[in-house]
């Protein structure tokens, strides 16, 4: 089973969640020049041209393809500015679960986009591609992420000790956060936008670097 075939673009009150493609190289480079801190672990890191310029066009989707998860590139509605990174992993299609992760650009931060991000990606999991259960992670001492989670509507289950090792190689506990399928919808929420998506959302401090 896959229902993440097709081009996913999910469009909120701010933001557009779309494919990467070879236009966001510049971006991407900028990125990587910058040391930024906000990408997932299998992004790029070196300034190779050929590598980037493949990674953008296949090796980013080819989760996609397999169905076993998806990356979006986060963007400014208005202006297409890359912004952050989200998507799903861990999906499991026999239980309809999955893991979701995001980061924001330093420059993007403490302005909701983690939350509208984190609702769109969401909503259009458990509402749209059939998953039940979409589980978020945060270090115990990440106090934005955790705001994050609980602005969009993630319900803290409790604390998975020692599980995940930081830089550093110290085993960090992770507080454990799900929305499931059956989960009431959050106040104030609006209708799907034309393109299946949906957000309003009110800016808060946030953490950037993906989670």
């Amino acid at each position: 089973m896959n229902a993440f075939e097709g081009t996913v673009r999910l469009v909120g009150e701010r933001l557009v969640l779309r494919p990467f493609g070879l236009d966001d190289a510049g971006a991407l480079i900028e990125v990587i020049r910058a040391e930024e801190d906000f990408l997932p672990p299998n992004f790029p890191t070196a300034l190779e041209a050929e590598p980037i310029a493949w990674f953008l066009q296949e090796g980013v989707h080819k989760v996609q393809h397999f169905g076993l998860g998806i990356h979006l590139a986060v963007t400014e509605r208005y202006t297409g500015d890359l912004i952050g990174t989200i998507g799903l992993f861990k999906v499991d299609w026999s239980h309809l679960t999955s893991e979701v992760g995001y980061g924001m650009r330093p420059g993007a931060r403490g302005r909701g986009y983690a939350t509208e991000a984190l609702r769109l990606v969401s909503d259009w999991a458990l509402h749209d591609c059939g998953l039940f259960r979409v589980e978020l992670r945060a270090m115990v001492t990440n106090r934005a992420s955790i705001r994050v989670a609980e602005k969009a509507g993630y319900l803290r289950e409790g604390v998975a000790r020692g599980a995940e090792r930081d830089a550093d190689g110290v085993s960090r506990d992770m507080i454990v956060f799900s929305r499931i399928g059956t989960d009431p919808p959050l106040p104030g929420a609006p209708g799907p936008h034309a393109d299946g998506a949906s957000a309003r959302l009110v800016a808060d401090d946030e953490e950037g670097r993906y989670q």
